[in-house]
């Protein structure tokens, strides 16, 4: 069993979009659509992912390293997974 990953204290979600508390630009902001996370500014294949029930992956060139297991895990903390908070 894997050990559960929290979000950083200094980030903030709203269901929607994950963000930083403070310097919070459109560049180091990520929109989750209900399937695909991207980042507010500059999204295009290459940075965005889908999240399905039980697996999260790039939308382009997705392989065995780079395709996660949900473990459960809240959507937040995926997206942080995906943008390298952890």
């Amino acid at each position: 069993m894997s050990n559960r990953v929290e979000l950083p204290r200094d980030w903030e979600w709203d269901g929607r979009k994950l963000k930083p508390w403070y310097g919070t630009t459109s560049s180091n902001s990520w929109e989750f659509d209900g399937r695909k996370i991207k980042s507010l500014y500059g999204a295009n294949f290459s940075n965005t992912c889908e999240i399905s029930a039980t697996q999260l992956k790039p939308v382009y060139r997705a392989r065995n390293s780079n395709t996660w297991d949900r473990n459960n895990q809240p959507i937040a903390v995926l997206i942080g997974k995906v943008i390298g908070l952890y």
